[in-house]
């Protein structure tokens, strides 16, 4: 018969009441935090993969963030564009009704003060600020993009920000674009591959006699040629919206019904562009409302994973601390009884 030594039947009580405690311990912790996982160690793969789900949950909300941030600075931009196309309507309302040879030159000179207010209503909203940041002046948001004259002040920069994964667009509007006749306003894109042959870089030898004789004849002389940047007097020999009001208003303190006339079809030119103008915003705005649900549907998703990789079931949770209260209580018991021995029991 084998003897227990009592050094060892008190390490085997201490082992099972610690081992016990500690997934009591354990379930516990669960319970408080209602999670499966409370450390890496507890499920590894499923710890990982939600770790990333995390990661792309917040930068969806950070992204819906960027885009309700995108559509404040859109719609200031819509609706000063919208008032711009207003004044500019009304403007050409009174330039018809002046430019006929029913009104003397009192009337036309008492009408420019009411194209005066217009001209100042236009260049508040062309100064308009969203915040402490001015919309139309690039990169320039810090500073008055126009001077009282209508003199363009800010850059052509244009500030993109991110509204879904490595999607960037653009927020605003520079001043020279919406206000000058600029010949860039179309959002379109020159085709990189138009200038391009389709035997371009096909060696020497596998050549037609025609393909050879034609680059004999083509002038590289001008391949290294590149458009002029337009520089400042570019600015001021384009027909812009200040410039049409100071020519409306020149007009009729003038009494020159001609030159009247003559300007109609430059508002026609410049409301035009600033239809276009709109129509480019709505579509950005488009972008950004679709990327917006995307991401709020691309969240709901990774969290609703990502519960069922860390959340803890509820009802399996509390039956099996119950299940372990029951185990210690047992235990402790089962200690008791072992450790109030007596030498005299032992003797019996």
């Amino acid at each position: 018969m084998t003897r227990v030594s009592e050094n060892s039947s008190t390490h085997s009580i201490k082992y099972a009441l610690n081992k016990t405690k500690k997934k009591m311990e354990n379930l516990q912790l669960k319970g408080s935090t209602l999670r499966s996982i409370t450390r890496p160690s507890d499920n590894p793969i499923s710890n990982v993969e939600a770790m990333g789900l995390e990661s792309r949950i917040k930068d969806n909300n950070q992204y819906i963030r960027n885009g309700d941030y995108a559509e404040l600075h859109l719609n200031s931009t819509e609706k000063a564009i919208e008032e711009i196309v207003d004044i500019m309507v009304k403007a050409k309302e009174i330039a018809i009704a002046q430019s006929s040879d029913f009104y003397d030159g009192n009337i036309r000179e008492n009408v420019s003060n009411e194209i005066k207010q217009l001209k100042n209503q236009a260049l508040s909203v062309a100064n308009r600020r969203v915040g402490n940041r001015y919309l139309f002046g690039g990169y320039k948001t810090l500073s008055k993009p126009f001077d009282e004259s209508g003199n363009y002040q800010g850059d052509q920069g244009k500030i993109t920000v991110e509204i879904s994964k490595d999607f960037f667009i653009p927020i605003n509007l520079t001043g020279y674009e919406v206000f000058y006749s600029s010949d860039d306003s179309s959002s379109s894109q020159p085709n990189p591959f138009k200038e391009i042959s389709p035997r371009d870089g096909v060696p020497e030898e596998y050549k037609t006699k025609d393909e050879i004789e034609g680059e004999e004849g083509v002038d590289r002389g001008l391949a290294s040629k590149v458009p002029a940047e337009p520089n400042e007097e570019d600015y001021k020999t384009r027909t812009n919206v200040f410039s049409i009001l100071d020519g409306l208003i020149s007009s009729l303190e003038n009494n020159d019904p001609s030159f009247t006339q003559s300007l109609l079809e430059k508002f026609d030119d410049a409301t035009t562009r600033l239809v276009t103008m709109r129509t480019k915003v709505g579509s950005v705005m488009n972008s950004v409302g679709s990327s917006k649900g995307s991401n709020e549907d691309d969240t709901l998703n990774a969290s609703s994973r990502r519960s069922s990789l860390v959340d803890a079931d509820i009802t399996e949770l509390f039956s099996d601390i119950t299940r372990q209260q029951n185990i210690l209580k047992t235990t402790y018991q089962a200690s008791k009884g072992m450790m109030s021995q007596r030498l005299l029991d032992f003797l019996r």
